[in-house]
């Protein structure tokens, strides 16, 4: 009788940690017990207020199953316009912690629409091999197998579908948008900060010359004219003609001193992803896609973003305006970085000193324009 007590006991704890079940007014997670993905590592659900998250999965390709995450307002009885996130190079998860969640949670609790969030492979609940592994193309083809069967969700009204990109998730979004409008989905809109419309070739040379600039007690200002050159050369072999760097290293001196220095390029990855990610991404026609959308655009700039350039994002806006006219829009943010962490200047950004986090002032841009698109 006592064992039995002590598992009715057990259940009951259990079942209200997978429930997450809260007073009124604060934050609801479920996780369906029909759902096919279990649970890793008994982590708790994630717990914002004011929102209540549904924990979902989607096979993408056979015996791999994402986590899908739908973020709606707490209390909210109707199917909402979903926003499908499209999210950054590293492979953090998607899943919020404690609090706000920065930018996510943000707009997860102010928007007044679903933040609708994949897990990438690996990562999370998700199956299939590390995100560390896992390269652009598939990746693109997992979150538009993902969302496309997720939109059919109780919470969800596809009727107007918008795309939210982050980073270098601003590449995937347009990619992931078209593909979902050529399927008949309708895309009112694609919001975007911290990634433009350059070719990945391009945006890595952009990488590695301000890492030689902003490196002025390290680097001669006289040297960084040789140095492009050569790192023009290995990027080319790299991403264009999509060799290993380790065998460019061997080419000659120059190159071997390239792959030494390459800003984020370890033994074995870039950024921690595979080299074949990046090989793809090089591959991409980003601009051809912003061309492609039937769709409201925004785009945001950070003033010290330690990677992108203002003009990779102005050639998205600009371009959508010559074909659709006054349909985009280019927000300019002053003093912050890349994350929307806020410096007193470029030098201290690219440090990483003394920033101080505002990524709600770019959730609050992003809600700003979508509620004007509700209307």
């Amino acid at each position: 009788m006592n064992r039995s007590k002590s598992l009715l006991r057990g259940l009951a704890a259990a079942t209200a940690m997978l429930l997450n079940l809260s007073t009124a007014g604060q934050a609801q997670s479920i996780l369906d017990r029909s759902d096919q993905l279990p649970r890793a590592n008994e982590r708790p659900l994630e717990s914002v207020d004011g929102v209540r998250t549904y924990y979902e999965s989607v096979e993408v390709e056979p015996g791999v199953r994402l986590r899908v995450l739908i973020s709606v307002p707490a209390g909210s009885d109707r199917a909402l316009h979903p926003i499908l996130f499209t999210q950054w190079v590293s492979c953090d998860t998607v899943e919020l912690g404690e609090g706000s969640g920065g930018s996510l949670g943000a707009v997860a609790k102010n928007s007044g629409l679903a933040l609708v969030r994949v897990e990438r492979s690996g990562t999370g609940d998700s199956q299939g091999s590390g995100c560390d592994n896992l390269d652009y193309d598939t990746e693109i083809q997992h979150y538009i197998s993902a969302f496309t069967q997720i939109l059919d969700h109780k919470a969800l009204d596809p009727s107007k579908v918008y795309v939210w990109g982050d980073s270098l998730g601003a590449t995937t979004a347009p990619l992931v948008a078209v593909a979902l409008q050529n399927a008949g989905r309708d895309i009112a809109a694609v919001a975007v900060q911290g990634g433009g419309a350059l070719t990945h070739f391009e945006r890595m040379l952009n990488f590695d010359r301000f890492y030689l600039e902003r490196r002025s007690q390290e680097v001669a200002a006289a040297s960084i004219h040789s140095e492009m050159l050569a790192r023009v050369r290995f990027h080319t072999e790299y991403l264009i003609n999509q060799r290993h760097p380790d065998n460019i290293s061997t080419d000659s001196p120059a190159m071997a001193a390239v792959r030494s220095d390459v800003r984020g390029m370890s033994s074995d990855n870039h950024y921690g992803r595979p080299f074949s990610w990046h090989q793809q991404a090089a591959q991409r026609n980003f601009l051809a896609a912003w061309a492609t959308l039937d769709a409201h655009v925004l785009v945001i700039f950070n003033e010290y973003d330690q990677f992108e350039t203002l003009h990779g994002h102005r050639l998205i806006v600009d371009t959508v305006n010559r074909l659709r006219p006054d349909t985009a829009n280019l927000v300019v943010q002053p003093g912050l970085g890349h994350s929307s962490w806020r410096f007193n200047s470029i030098e201290e950004a690219y440090r990483d000193e003394t920033g101080i986090p505002e990524t709600e002032t770019t959730a609050a841009r992003i809600v700003h324009w979508l509620r004007t698109l509700e209307k």
